[in-house]
């Protein structure tokens, strides 16, 4: 009987129900692909944020007499590769070696003492054990470099910062002397920092012209991390065993830092706290913001069932009217709208699904430039989903139709 009540009202309320099965299916179809991009836009929003800059910096550790003494020290240039053989390595996307050192220009006859720094712009390194490659140098950790020109393309090429380019009267394509050395500016540089007071040249030239063979002073790391939480704030010295093993496997910047401080023989890495920080609050926010869209886009749903149920309801008050004459109680009332709802949500939720996949592509080719993919654990979350909006869009027509009267509207109707 049941069945035959549900399929007769879907049959002589073809619009209605199809009305509301579209405002389950949009409504489904905008919350599955609000929580498919929730669950991949960390690592998408983080690799954007990474144009910001470094957010790991790998420096030399000094400590007692060397640190009073203020003696000189230097990470070796040959543990770049191994940052690519830690737990998290395929988190490195950026990395860029920098020696800094004093020189001598010589300008208008005057000699002027300069920050001179070796690095490279953009270079292929051998990834340990595989024949494959992985790009380092300043392309990879500061792609916001405004260069005027180009990087040298030879030994006796140099870039200039803008603030000392005007300073010292130079400009592109003009000789310097550094050092008891001839070379030419190939460009200059403006970043808005500490940059533009300095010489930029190929680390090999700096490192042969000082006698620093196979040394650097630091390395800028750009890694893809996981937001610090309560957890990732403990002291790792502090910890369990089980506590460090969980700390030491989760992409936390200070976890990536620790491992990247056992590859760097004599190295202390330190996060850039006002980066990684920033990263965490714009990626909390934004997860924040999904779901609460995704509880409005619900929530919309439901009243749109609510409010078709009840214009259909008005058209079905002598049917129920009829139904309590013969018999019907309350709970066979309920019932059948129950049943009717979770109809409803079944196969607007089912709809949804599929109107989701098409969904998240678009909005991540828009927004991302790549497809979100949505997983298979989210269909019955949508069809689960969409069962209970639509029973809860049933909450207020049911009630109105528990307070149908038999005998007030069979006499109407005479």
């Amino acid at each position: 009987m049941l069945v035959t009540i549900i399929r007769k009202s879907f049959l002589n309320q073809k619009k209605a129900m199809a009305l509301m099965i579209a405002a389950v299916a949009v409504g489904t179809a905008m919350a599955a692909s609000l929580v498919s991009i929730s669950l991949e836009i960390r690592g998408k929003v983080s690799r954007e944020l990474r144009s910001f800059g470094a957010n790991i910096v790998v420096e030399p550790k000094i400590e007692g007499l060397a640190d009073i003494s203020g003696q000189k020290r230097y990470l070796r240039q040959e543990d770049i590769v191994k940052s690519k053989t830690i737990f998290w390595r395929h988190n490195i996307l950026g990395i860029a070696p920098f020696l800094e050192t004093k020189a001598e220009v010589l300008i208008n006859g005057k000699v002027e003492s300069v920050d001179l720094i070796g690095t490279w712009y953009e270079r292929q390194l051998p990834l340990p054990g595989e024949k494959k490659t992985f790009p380092a140098g300043i392309a990879t950790v500061s792609p916001w470099w405004n260069i005027d020109g180009q990087w040298p393309d030879s030994k006796d090429g140099v870039i200039i910062g803008s603030s000392l380019s005007k300073r010292l009267g130079i400009k592109a394509g003009d000789n310097l002397r550094i050092d008891s050395s001839n070379y030419r500016v190939s460009g200059t540089l403006e970043t808005g920092g500490v940059e533009d007071d300095r010489i930029f040249m190929e680390m090999e030239i700096v490192q042969k012209n000082k006698g620093l063979h196979g040394n650097i002073s630091s390395v800028l790391v750009s890694a893809l991390t996981k937001p610090m939480d309560e957890f990732a704030q403990k002291n790792p010295e502090t910890m369990s065993q089980v506590e460090y093993e969980k700390w030491y496997c989760t992409g936390y910047v200070t976890s990536i830092s620790r491992q990247l401080e056992e590859v760097f023989q004599g190295s202390k890495a330190k996060p850039v706290w006002r980066i990684a920080e920033t990263e965490g609050r714009i990626l909390k926010k934004l997860t924040l913001l999904i779901y609460f869209l995704s509880i409005i886009v619900l929530a919309a749903a439901a009243l749109g069932v609510s409010a078709t149920m009840i214009m259909s309801l008005l058209r079905r008050t002598e049917e129920i009217g009829l139904m309590k004459a013969i018999g019907a109680d309350s709970g066979k009332i309920i019932t059948i709208f129950l049943s009717e709802g979770i109809m409803i949500g079944f196969i607007g939720g089912l709809l949804g699904y599929v109107l989701s996949i098409a969904a998240a592509e678009y909005i991540g080719v828009k927004v991302f430039g790549t497809g979100f993919k949505l997983r298979a654990m989210l269909l019955p979350a949508a069809i689960g989903s969409a069962v209970l909006i639509s029973v809860i869009g049933t909450i207020l027509p049911i009630r109105r139709a528990l307070n149908v009267k038999p005998a007030v509207v069979l006499k109407g109707s005479e």
